[in-house]
């Protein structure tokens, strides 16, 4: 769930649902128009973009955006894959399978074409710190995937100018993994570096955008899984993209300790104490548990490393749809699960300063920000939508 100025966006099977924030009544809803119901959303700076899914392999993926206040479509496409940032929305369109493909970004409010020409390549979207349906602050140079005939490479990666559509000449290698901008570098990393070695190495190319040298070949690692398994990714295991702020993302050292890691130059910002695996964080703090699916939570200051607090494992399940969904907003960390001890789901509620429980819910977390929590509290095997503020 989100929230946008005073419409409550409610991701409904079949339907975005948008309510009234103070009484909770329907203003407005949007139902795929496919028969897939495959749908997603996303909060692009002061409007809501709908997505709906393809519905057969390589069918066009629509995209409509939405006026929040009151559901008025402000444009809407369809085209081979989207991307969403908050102040553009790129278009790909691929002629023969993913290796030919174009790219043209579009003003988010009017649906504009900001280029005079398509990019040759397909957009991607990995970004650091953006979760929770909010799209990325769109940068300066953004990933793609561009054909290269003098290339080797499968795939190669460069990154293109947001501003005039410009392919700039450095490229990395795909690794099947995360490739982005970290100023004018063009960083690629490869999370199965240590396949099979139980070293959870998460490598890390850089190389120039501008002058296709090679800036940097660094390492970071994944934290663990109670069994010992490695996460692989940098985030919880129902997330796909870096934790962090900047440029700066929260990782593993080799021994363990969390780490901040900065893929501008490659280097560790600070090591914090203890074992962990990062979970969620923004600008200010970064929360990491103990093991990757279990575990102790420790919420670490972002500029100094400094450990503000840790709680015991509050004993949710390790499973993946019993693990903890967790969202750090305002003056809050809100962190829920599947607890055995009280036969369903249960959010917790923690201050950020002193990491002092403040309220605990009845069900599954559904969203949060920095005056609210969502919860379903399931009643008599109906969905029960709590808005608690």
């Amino acid at each position: 769930m989100s929230v946008v100025g005073n419409a409550v966006l409610i991701p409904s099977e079949g339907a975005l649902v948008s309510v009234d924030r103070a009484t909770g009544r329907e203003l407005w809803r949007r139902e795929p128009r496919r028969e897939e119901k495959d749908y997603s959303y996303a909060v692009s700076g002061d409007a809501v973009v709908f997505l709906e899914g393809n519905g057969v392999p390589g069918g066009p993926e629509l995209v409509e955006v939405i006026e929040p206040a009151d559901g008025r479509t402000l444009w809407q496409a369809s085209a081979d894959d989207v991307v969403v940032f908050d102040k553009a929305i790129y278009t790909v369109e691929c002629a023969r399978g993913r290796d030919d493909c174009s790219s043209m970004r579009h003003d988010i409010r009017s649906g504009t074409p900001t280029w005079a020409t398509p990019a040759g390549g397909a957009v991607d979207e990995d970004t650091v710190g953006v979760r929770h349906r909010r799209a990325a602050a769109e940068p300066a140079l953004v990933a793609i995937a561009v054909e290269d005939p003098a290339s080797t490479a499968k795939r190669p990666w460069a990154l293109v100018e947001t501003s005039t559509g410009t392919v700039l000449p450095g490229r990395a290698e795909h690794h099947a993994w995360y490739n982005l901008a970290a100023g004018d570098l063009l960083v690629a990393t490869d999370h199965h570096a240590s396949s099979g070695s139980g070293i959870c190495l998460v490598s890390i190319t850089a190389t120039d955008a501008r002058s296709d040298a090679e800036r940097y070949r660094g390492a970071v690692y994944s934290g663990r899984r109670k069994n010992g398994e490695c996460q692989n990714t940098l985030a919880p295991a129902f997330d796909d993209q870096f934790i962090g702020a900047g440029t700066r993302i929260a990782a593993v050292t080799d021994s363990g300790a969390p780490q901040l890691f900065d893929l501008a130059t490659g280097t560790t910002v600070w090591t914090g104490s203890g074992t962990g695996s990062p979970l969620d964080g923004d600008e200010r703090s970064l929360l990491f548990s103990e093991f990757a699916d279990q575990g102790a939570l420790s919420l670490f200051d972002i500029a100094t490393g400094s450990t503000k607090w840790t709680v015991p494992d509050p004993g949710f399940g390790p499973t993946a749809t019993r693990q903890r969904p967790t969202i750090v907003a305002g003056d809050r960390v809100v962190v829920g699960g599947f607890l055995e001890s009280a036969g369903g789901y249960v959010t917790i509620v923690f201050d950020r300063d002193s990491g002092r429980e403040l309220q605990r819910y009845r069900g599954y977390l559904c969203g949060a920000g920095t005056d609210w929590v969502a919860v379903d509290a399931h009643r008599d095997g109906q969905h029960a939508l709590e808005f608690h503020r």
